[in-house]
């Protein structure tokens, strides 16, 4: 447009100052995007149920249908406001309160706000990080590992993280129904 101001790319002008025949530096760069990671924990002592990891939220979300697929009850008084990402305000359904989540042999106990149709099944955001000190450490490879710890018992585990996207599984929803006759 009018007015605006290109900036070139900083290797392609490194490369154009490089007399004829010479051969560059390595360059390594960044991938334009990489998979979100996740893990899968056992949640209400029911499901493995996909947790995605997503530090800079603020807290720990789970899609409504996972919550009556696991049979979780919320208060529906305590409600947040959130914006996304793109700037669209929702409101959340509910507070479900000591959900237990199960990672290896260390169950922890969350505050889970339950969420319509999110684009996830579980976010782990910022109160895990706190609740587990959690350290995460990335491998060229894209690997990646999340060091957590048990407040209650003191122990500590690596957990292996996976790219996100491996489907949902499909709704139980019939089966937490049937347990209640």
């Amino acid at each position: 447009p009018p007015g605006s101001l290109i900036i070139p790319d900083p290797y392609e002008m490194y490369l154009k100052t490089l007399p004829i025949g010479a051969i560059p530096d390595r360059l390594v760069v960044a991938k334009e995007s990489s998979a979100l990671r996740s893990i899968f924990p056992l949640v209400n002592h029911q499901q493995h149920v996909e947790a995605i990891f997503d530090p800079g939220s603020q807290i720990i979300a789970m899609a409504e249908e996972i919550c009556f697929d696991l049979g979780l009850a919320y208060n529906p008084s305590v409600v947040l406001n959130m914006q996304s990402a793109n700037g669209e305000v929702d409101q959340s359904l509910g507070l479900a309160r000591n959900v237990p989540v199960q990672i290896g042999d260390i169950t922890l106990y969350v505050q889970v706000h339950i969420i319509r149709s999110p684009a996830y099944d579980i976010l782990l955001g910022r109160p895990f990080d706190i609740l587990t000190e959690s350290v995460v450490r990335n491998f060229a490879n894209e690997d990646q590992t999340v060091i957590i710890f048990d407040p209650n018992s003191g122990r500590h585990a690596t957990v292996p993280t996976s790219a996100r996207g491996r489907p949902r599984r499909p709704l139980q929803r019939q089966t937490f129904l049937a347990s209640m006759n």
